[in-house]
């Protein structure tokens, strides 16, 4: 590792340091009744999320599922590389 290398990693965090300082300052300037409602959005969010997700793995389990559902999935496999 070189010495600018160095340098630019050290410049890097100290400016990582700062933006996640104010990131923490602006978030303690906000009550948690004022985003209660966001809160509920997101979990309701991540709940369907939860459920597709645990669907898919369901029907991708089985053989007997939708084959159309498989190939989409071997389709964007193959276009991620894997």
């Amino acid at each position: 590792m070189s010495l600018v290398s160095l340098r630019l990693s050290l410049w890097l965090c100290a400016l990582w340091a700062i933006v996640l300082y104010v990131f923490f300052v602006t978030v303690a300037t906000i009550a948690p009744a004022e985003v209660a409602g966001l809160t509920v959005v997101v979990a309701v969010l991540a709940a369907m999320v939860t459920i597709r997700s645990l669907r898919l793995a369901r029907e991708l389990a089985d053989r007997g599922g939708d084959a159309r559902i498989r190939r989409a999935l071997n389709k964007q496999r193959e276009r991620r590389g894997f």
